[in-house]
């Protein structure tokens, strides 16, 4: 099942990834991913486990990428996705 919702992970990631932000803030994406920030920070082992453990259920998952704006959301115009970035 985990597999399963990795692979889902990645297809909304595709689909709605916001890739301008991933580009621009790619080291703040990947400090996120391995744990590595001040507030989550997690050996490597403990954060292959946390995020095992994540992969039960996507759904925090893609919320937490949401509120940090690496993707958007669902029905998200066009206009928005533009003015989301016009910051960068």
């Amino acid at each position: 099942m985990r597999v399963l919702n990795f692979f889902l992970i990645l297809r909304v990631i595709l689909e709605r990834g916001n890739f301008k932000l991933i580009k621009h803030s790619y080291k703040q994406l990947l400090g996120f991913i391995m744990c590595r920030s001040n507030l989550n920070r997690k050996s490597p082992i403990h954060a292959f486990f946390y995020w095992l453990n994540l992969l039960k259920g996507p759904e925090m998952l893609l919320w937490r990428l949401e509120t940090f704006g690496f993707i958007f959301p669902e029905n998200c115009p066009d206009n928005a996705k533009i003015h989301l970035n016009s910051k960068l």
